[in-house]
């Protein structure tokens, strides 16, 4: 990567960079028009999986898909209108063949597809869906030579020297390049690893004529598809939910790659990239056998098997732990863009955030009732110490979220209140409180919480409220437009940063078994009491002393 060549970084009207540099030492993107944005996505220098998450993850706030989808079919039908001329010129100025720094005219007379494009570098990403992942396999390169790989990590150094001819099928991999970077790769180097598999030869054993390797457009043509799938793939198997709730989204990409696969001139390699993506967008989604948010709703219905004395804590930290998880993981992400959980249609605009919050308080609710359900204090206390074990069993499995909803019901003031009770908690047991409480706090924005997850491997429950907190906070903090009109692309990645965390705690599945005779009493909803009624009861089972004279 060439990160000092001035004319891949430098400000212009629509666009500008942060100070900020990424480890290809070229700035990132700070703020730039929408136009720019798709501009960059579709760029044929360009390889950034940091840029396309931030992307992919944020478009609805600036654009629509609909309007990232004509992009895509502009790039791939009229490669040398749409892209701009001075993305064409530095895509060859890194060229080894005999253009060098030729400058090129986007006036072609061939304005129709005639000419493929190289098959979809793979795209790997630790980002799935927190609803599910299309099954897609597009990470075989052609020819068995490894092209370059994207991935969530930070990209290494990117490598200086380009890619030449003389290279074969046992090639280095290609480092990936980091946003605003460019890989100094040759034309004829990238037909060379696109045709390496085949022998130089196309579908059904025809022969590519030697004298496309020199051909401008056909190679600017096949670096064109090359994007324009790369970008579909991602799309398709990292946000398969898009596709889900938007029809006229889904319908334009089948059409797209209908088109794609109709080119007389594709690769074998191209047409099973094309197809596999096509394949992907019209499989049903799989049986999960994960317990889902559905089947929570239909246990609440049926009264309850069992009663707290007879589960253990860790039959209960372990359900509460699947409960909490299924609910956490179907939050879909769009619901995380816009505050809508804050505004006043909150239930039609985030619905999962919504009932997230919810399974939050009528688990908080169910703890403090059971509770107060003991008429004597020995009872009381020894419900608390079971609890706590729970709650103990629940940092263990990385539920957080169930470690506070304990904490909550012990800290409202009906319980907190009860002296008596408290007095006959065991020392071990306060302690064991004192350290839990410490954990989820929300001292310094939850401060402990965040280097506990930090350190965590999931599967994991993490505090909701936390991510809320943290976006609510960079929403209110920042505009998503300058004054020019401008995208806050620096605001879009740090949201993107937030709503990447929240997916992978999202993705990684509990091996818990279900014993729905355990979740229909946590969901038992005739046991809870609500804050007026414990308040009352609390005043009932331990009265306010009288005033001291």
């Amino acid at each position: 990567c060439n990160g000092s060549d001035a004319r891949l970084q430098k400000d212009d009207v629509d666009i500008c960079f942060s100070k900020t540099l990424n480890s290809c030492k070229v700035p990132q993107i700070r703020y730039a028009s929408v136009e720019r944005l798709l501009e960059r996505l579709t760029d044929l220098r360009f390889l950034s999986i940091d840029f396309l998450n931030t992307f992919l993850h944020t478009y609805r706030i600036f654009t629509t898909a609909t309007v990232v989808m004509d992009k895509l079919a502009d790039i791939y039908k009229k490669p040398f209108t749409s892209i701009p001329v001075r993305s064409l010129e530095l895509f060859f100025a890194s060229s080894q063949g005999p253009w060098g720094c030729e400058q090129l005219n986007n006036k072609s007379p061939r304005l129709s597809r005639k000419f493929s494009s190289a098959p979809p570098l793979c795209v790997a990403s630790l980002t799935a869906s927190p609803v599910h992942s299309r099954k897609l396999s597009l990470s075989s390169p052609v020819g068995g030579v490894r092209a370059g790989t994207l991935d969530s990590s930070p990209p290494p150094t990117c490598p200086r020297a380009p890619l030449n001819l003389s290279w074969g099928p046992s090639s280095p991999e290609l480092g990936p390049s980091a946003e605003g970077s460019r890989c100094a790769m040759s034309p004829a180097s990238a037909f060379a690893i696109a045709t390496a598999a085949a022998g130089h030869t196309g579908l059904q054993g025809q022969p590519v004529p030697p004298h496309k390797s020199h051909d401008k457009e056909f190679l600017i043509r096949r670096a064109a598809t090359n994007r324009v799938l790369n970008v579909l793939r991602h799309w398709v198997s990292k946000h398969a939910q898009d596709f889900d709730t938007n029809r006229e989204l889904k319908s334009g990409v089948i059409t797209l790659l209908e088109e794609v696969l109709r080119d007389p001139d594709l690769l074998s390699q191209e047409r099973k990239a094309t197809a596999n993506i096509l394949s992907a967008l019209s499989q049903e989604e799989p049986e999960d056998s994960q317990l889902k948010i559905q089947d929570i709703l239909q246990l609440a219905e049926y009264p309850r098997a069992e009663c707290f004395e007879s589960l253990s804590a860790m039959e209960l930290a372990e359900q509460i732990t699947l409960l909490d998880h299924v609910v956490f993981k179907s939050i879909p992400y769009e619901e995380f863009l816009g505050q809508g959980w804050m505004k006043v249609n909150k239930n039609e605009k985030t619905p999962y955030i919504m009932k997230t919050s919810q399974h939050f308080n009528d688990m908080s609710n169910l703890v403090a009732s059971q509770i107060m359900t003991h008429a004597d204090a020995n009872s009381r206390a020894s419900s608390i110490e079971k609890w706590l074990a729970v709650a103990d069993i629940c940092r263990c499995l990385n539920n957080f979220n169930g470690v506070l909803e304990i904490m909550s019901a012990l800290n409202r003031s009906a319980i907190y209140r009860l002296k008596k009770t408290w007095a006959k908690v065991c020392k071990q047991t306060k302690a064991l409180m004192d350290r839990l409480q410490k954990i989820v706090s929300s001292e310094g924005r939850f401060k402990n919480l965040r280097e506990t997850l930090k350190n965590c491997n999931p599967p994991c429950v993490p505090y909701l409220g936390l991510y809320l907190t943290d976006l609510a906070f960079i929403e209110e903090g920042t505009p998503n437009f300058t004054e020019e009109g401008l995208v806050n692309f620096s605001k879009m990645r740090m949201i993107s940063h937030i709503i990447r965390e929240i997916r992978q705690f999202q993705q990684a599945p509990y091996r818990i078994e279900h014993q729905p005779k355990v979740t229909q009493f946590l969901l038992d909803k005739s046991l809870v009491m609500d804050e007026d009624t414990l308040y009352e009861l609390s005043l009932k089972i331990e009265p306010r002393l009288p005033p001291a004279n």
